[in-house]
């Protein structure tokens, strides 16, 4: 079942997934092609080989197997959106510098540098951050990833060498790939410096994060300690706890904050174009920043339970099909 034609199979074949990478680049080399073509192919062999991976990783997540064809839950249209889905607003919205300007578009340059994080440095040679001119408390990020980053504050100290380290070794790597998380690939590599967001207490801000379908808000998931010992809670659109657990043990009970209904109306415009994007926000003693666009949260790879809570969540979610890419699974 696609093993290579002469019947021995490639060594560290996996058994069991009808397919694999050794076996189908043997397979392919003894054609002896060097054309453009050929290259084409390969790529497509690649891409055919991180689906397989995909489909086991998912398996071994959730229980039950991936249906790209007919996508119900919440995640197999996560998944569905990562295989298929070229809307070529993606990179824009998953560049952390890029995604600063959308928010200046949707909310205009007023109310959109109300709620954007001071950026303190961008540059693209972490040798040329001047960390002279920082303040005590910053954090250091590249704009083409997701959860990299480097806290500086009072409690972590971090050598300016290692912080330099750190991000040559980011601007070298294309986030995503293994995961066919596509709108990483095309970005333009940066390094970012940003205040750190503190409460009045000095603590880190809670992430309010809104699950935006089709311009209304189906979910918000509140991040609790995000760096240290994070633990969660989930609300719906009026702030009601839902009882849904992911990985991390329950957060505590807190009043709905006064801002709550302007960040609504925030994700709500922010996320008015796409059939469904998750808005990251911070609640800062009132006042309220953006943190990111998130276009595949955890990859699809997050267990919700109750487990109907994921066919419930996908109901909120009719995949808009109008920037599909051509393209089949073979296996």
């Amino acid at each position: 079942r696609g093993h290579n034609p002469g019947g021995r199979q490639a060594e560290g074949c996996s058994v069991g997934i009808g397919i694999c990478s050794p076996c189908l680049l043997s397979r392919f080399s003894n054609t002896g092609e060097r054309s453009v073509g050929g290259m084409e192919f390969l790529r497509t062999v690649l891409e055919q080989y991180r689906i397989i991976e995909q489909r086991r990783k998912f398996f071994r997540s959730h229980g039950y197997r991936l249906d790209l064809d007919n996508p119900m839950t919440y995640n197999e249209k996560i998944m569905w959106r990562k295989i298929f889905d070229r809307n070529p607003l993606f990179p824009k919205l998953s560049d952390k510098l890029c995604a600063r300007s959308y928010v200046l578009e949707k909310l205009g340059q007023t109310e959109g540098e109300a709620i954007l994080v001071p950026l303190l440095f961008a540059t693209q040679d972490p040798a040329e951050i001047p960390f002279e001119d920082l303040p005590e408390e910053y954090i250091v990020k590249p704009n083409h990833g997701s959860g990299w980053s480097i806290i500086v504050d009072r409690e972590r100290q971090v050598p300016r060498e290692r912080i330099i380290s750190q991000c040559r070794k980011w601007l070298k790597r294309t986030y995503g790939q293994k995961k066919m998380e596509w709108a990483y690939s095309g970005i333009k590599p940066c390094i970012m410096v940003e205040k750190l967001l503190k409460d009045n207490r000095g603590r880190l801000a809670p992430d309010f994060k809104f699950y935006v379908f089709n311009g209304t808000t189906g979910m918000v998931y509140v991040l609790y300690d995000r760096f240290g010992s994070p633990t969660e809670a989930f609300y719906d659109r009026g702030f009601k706890r839902l009882r849904v657990n992911t990985s991390f043990p329950d957060g505590p009970e807190i009043r709905e904050p006064e801002n709550f209904g302007k960040m609504i109306e925030i994700s709500e415009k922010l996320a008015s174009e796409l059939d469904f994007l998750r808005v990251d926000l911070y609640d800062v003693d009132g006042r309220i920043f953006f943190g990111e666009f998130t276009l595949y949260p955890a990859s699809g790879m997050y267990r919700y339970a109750p487990l109907g809570f994921e066919r419930k969540l996908g109901e909120h979610w009719p995949l808009n099909r109008e920037y599909s890419r051509d393209f089949r699974p073979w296996f």
